[in-house]
């Protein structure tokens, strides 16, 4: 089987001239003309995306073997799952478009943690987000559009994304609208850490995908247990986190229907605690209660998470 192994072998799919086409639809012809487009995009990478294709169907399986995987998906995974996974992961990059071209107001968002993020403001010491590839992380501009007294950053491994940053960068520059706040991962550079240090100092808050391990992390890694079968999690985002000393969060927005969106906010620690004496331990263990919550959500939205690849270690050595 020659396919990718890591997610960041795998080349961007997609190319400029789509997303350009999805948004001249969405802004010229509007929102249900371009949800009728994503029909025949899914249906192209549901027969031509081998590699997603077989992640999806493996995925899906691994979920139909544990009891509360089977109770979520209410059956045993057919090609429709498969079809369903992929359609949604198009109706998230639809939203993502929309978010800047309708405007977050035209979304509806029920958040559970309002409390947590009150409290982060109050404090003033700043705060770490940590989030995953499961919904639609991006909803991030939803919460600061309704009510976010403090200013968000996303930490971020740019390049396999770079179509469609750039194109959401092109909207908002033509839009007068401010562009996302990405600090991008340069591998191999303290420079993004030491960003992160300084955004967090002015007190304000750095949100940090941590499900996926970067290309220069693959030697520092944790791990954990996820639906009955082991993954690898970044220790970086961990190590990060305690190095600052700052409140570290969770947060996963679940995508409920057509502009609709339920978001998850948990506080998993008020700091981290890496001692250098059982700096691994410590790391592990925090990573194994971030995949422990990250599972709980998980069965709430199965078809929601986008993850492409041979995720779990022993379907990558298989």
């Amino acid at each position: 089987m020659n396919e990718a192994r890591h997610w960041d072998e795998k080349a961007e799919r997609g190319s400029s001239l789509g997303i350009r086409i999805t948004v001249w639809v969405y802004r010229s012809l509007g929102r249900p003309l371009a949800r009728l487009i994503l029909i025949p995009i899914v249906t192209y990478f549901f027969v031509f995306g081998r590699s997603e294709r077989r992640a999806s169907q493996a995925y899906l399986e691994r979920l139909a073997t544990t009891p509360a995987g089977a109770e979520a998906l209410g059956h045993a995974p057919t090609w429709r799952d498969v079809y369903r996974h992929i359609y949604e992961f198009g109706a998230m990059v639809l939203d993502r478009i929309g978010f800047w071209l309708g405007g977050p107001e035209d979304f509806e968002i029920e958040v559970h943690g309002w409390d947590e993020l009150d409290r982060v403001a109050e404090e003033g010491r700043g705060a770490i987000f940590l989030g995953s590839h499961l919904g639609n992380f991006d909803s991030m501009r939803l919460l600061a559009h309704h009510r976010s007294p403090i200013a968000v950053h996303v930490l971020m491994y740019v390049e396999h994304a770079e179509r469609i940053n750039r194109v959401l960068r092109q909207l908002a520059a033509n839009d007068g609208r401010p562009p996302p706040q990405v600090i991008p991962i340069v591998p191999g550079s303290v420079q993004h850490a030491l960003e992160v240090r300084s955004k967090i100092q002015r007190g304000e808050v750095v949100a940090i995908l941590a499900d996926r391990v970067h290309p220069h992390e693959r030697d520092r890694v944790a791990r954990v247990e996820l639906l009955g079968g082991t993954v690898s999690l970044p220790e970086g985002p961990f190590l990060l986190a305690g190095s600052l000393g700052c409140p570290v969060l969770m947060m996963t927005s679940l995508r409920n229907g057509n502009r609709s969106y339920e978001i998850f906010v948990e506080r998993l620690a008020d700091r981290l605690e890496v001692p250098r004496s059982a700096r691994h331990e410590a790391v592990r263990a925090h990573a194994q209660d971030f995949a422990r919550r990250l599972e709980a959500l998980l069965l709430r939205a199965p078809h929601q998470w986008f993850n492409f690849f041979a995720f779990w270690d022993e379907d990558a050595e298989s």
